[in-house]
């Protein structure tokens, strides 16, 4: 994807273009117009945030108009390709550029793993005895968390994502039909996680995994 990228900005019709997709993502921009890696994060973010708005709407693609710059964004491979150029380039010029590198980039394919013969004289595999695996003892899991708890997880939030804290923490929640009121370890533990994901593409995958470790210290302890 990052040579896609670097394609798309030699064109002279683009200013630069960036791909987001869960934890990852790249960037790619001209000399004439760079644009620091926190604000491709946010876009990621806010984009991410708006389609789970939307109730997990699948965009083939959609445009954002700005002053004098436009963004293009393709959905592609799971995530989502953008394309940063001049307000007065005509999207259907953008769309053909996109277009053309998509259906001249190699398809990778997997090719299948070839079972190696057996040598002569080898005796045949016994297979090994099935273990049923023990269910983990529900105990901490149904303990019940008492609604301080948010205020505190929420301090913790704030303190990583700053202003777009409290806007992750009622989407998070929002999602998972929670409120503010004492509630099972298992379901908080779930929301903690849904937060580490939620969060990591504005703040990068190890400050995210850091918070998440403080909020599950806290909901343990």
């Amino acid at each position: 994807m990052k040579e896609l990228l670097q394609e798309l900005s030699k064109n002279d019709l683009v200013l630069g273009s960036f791909y987001f997709k869960e934890n990852e993502n790249l960037s790619s921009f001209t000399d004439q117009y760079t644009v620091p890696e926190t604000r491709i994060n946010r876009i990621a973010l806010v984009l991410m945030q708006t389609m789970d708005a939307l109730g997990g709407m699948f965009f083939d693609r959609f445009l954002l108009e700005g002053e004098d710059k436009r963004i293009s964004l393709f959905s592609h491979d799971g995530g989502y390709c953008g394309i940063v150029s001049q307000s007065t380039v005509p999207y259907t010029s953008i769309e053909n550029i996109y277009t053309e590198l998509i259906r001249k980039a190699p398809v990778v394919e997997e090719k299948p793993v070839e079972a190696k013969p057996e040598p002569a004289g080898a005796k045949p595999k016994t297979e090994a005895p099935k273990v049923e695996a023990k269910p983990p003892p529900k105990e901490k899991e149904d303990r019940i968390i008492p609604a301080t708890v948010f205020d505190e997880m929420s301090t913790i939030l704030n303190e990583y994502l700053g202003d777009f804290s409290e806007t992750i923490f009622e989407n998070q929640m929002s999602d998972l039909k929670m409120k503010a009121e004492p509630a099972p370890f298992s379901l908080l533990q779930k929301l903690c996680f849904s937060l580490q994901k939620a969060s990591a593409m504005l703040i990068g995958p190890s400050q995210a995994r850091e918070m998440v470790d403080k909020l599950l210290s806290l909901i343990k302890s």
